[in-house]
């Protein structure tokens, strides 16, 4: 029998003992310590409180100027249980703690990754505006290390922001330069990301002709990965595309597609399943299938008045 539990708990026994008879960076190291084995056992509550509390005390006695390196690691350690506990708020505001730290440090890189990471916490509870920022921060930051492909998701990053702002020709300016920077990386998987993008922001501008070009290289990267989730949202989008160009029995065909496909994943995403069927119904009565389309509004109604309550 393994006898590692007991040696943690009198490890962790032994911790706590010294927290009584230690004080000043002494007792923030052994609550750093302590704060590990409450993240190991995910009780990230309990993490969060002896981090703060080894935080308070580095700051009590000379901070950043004197305990840098000891600051960064816990606030690492801090922004690890924020986004285990799903506070992507507190995340995102702990990123940039981090990034100004990473400055002071002159790693540039690291700052760089902070505030791409508080982007992506900002995105993830839209908070667009916030999202841009960082990643627009993050892009203006140079270092010899930076790569290609790093340049080129900084720019669709930004792009995704600025699309969610409804700024959809600036995020399309920024999309085309990421892709050239991902197509000169060779990597196909973040071309397509482009590709995808770049066709839900010309369908938001009614632009059928470039909408159905980009469309088409994601639902062709789609069929090559043999990814059918995927496929499912290319088929969505080249339908979409179609339609704005008048192309109904085109966009009829993918737009079915798109929908066996959307049906067949257990965690349905509803919202696009309602999108697609009313884009299917628009087509239909541009063919002269009117009857057919009401039918097919008439079953999702529920469904639409459900997600939207």
């Amino acid at each position: 029998m393994s006898t590692e539990p007991n040696h943690e708990k009198a490890q962790e026994r032994e911790l706590w003992d010294r927290i009584r008879t230690t004080e000043g960076a002494e007792r923030a190291e052994v609550l750093d310590e302590l704060s590990h084995i409450a993240y190991k056992r995910d009780n990230f509550i309990e993490c969060l409180n002896l981090v703060d509390t080894s935080i308070e005390i580095y700051f009590k006695h000379g901070g950043l100027d004197v305990y840098l390196t000891e600051l960064i690691h816990l606030y690492h350690g801090k922004v690890h249980c924020f986004e285990n506990l799903k506070r992507y708020e507190d995340a995102a505001k702990t990123h940039e703690e981090l990034a100004r730290m990473k400055f002071a440090e002159s790693d540039f890189e690291a700052q760089a990754e902070e505030l791409r990471a508080a982007g992506r916490a900002w995105y993830r509870i839209e908070e667009w505006r916030k999202s841009l920022d960082n990643h627009i921060a993050a892009k203006e930051i140079t270092y010899p290390e930076i790569s290609t492909i790093t340049m080129g998701i900084d720019l669709l990053n930004i792009g995704m922001a600025l699309a969610k702002l409804g700024s959809y020709q600036d995020a399309i300016d920024n999309y085309l330069s990421a892709r050239s920077l991902c197509k000169e990386a060779k990597d196909p998987e973040f071309v397509h990301w482009c590709d995808n993008y770049l066709a839900l922001a010309y369908i938001a501008l009614n632009n059928g002709p470039e909408a159905k070009f980009h469309a088409l290289h994601y639902f062709n990267y789609t069929k090559v990965a043999e990814d059918l989730g995927m496929e499912a949202y290319s088929r969505y989008r080249l339908g979409a595309a179609h339609i704005l160009c008048e192309e109904y029995a085109e966009a009829e065909k993918h737009l079915l597609r798109s929908l066996e496909l959307l049906t067949l994943d257990e965690d349905k995403d509803w919202e696009d399943i309602v999108a697609v069927n009313k884009l299917l119904a628009k087509a239909l009565t541009a063919l002269n299938r009117e009857e057919e389309a009401q039918k097919r509004l008439e079953r999702i109604k529920t469904i639409e008045e459900t997600i939207a309550a």
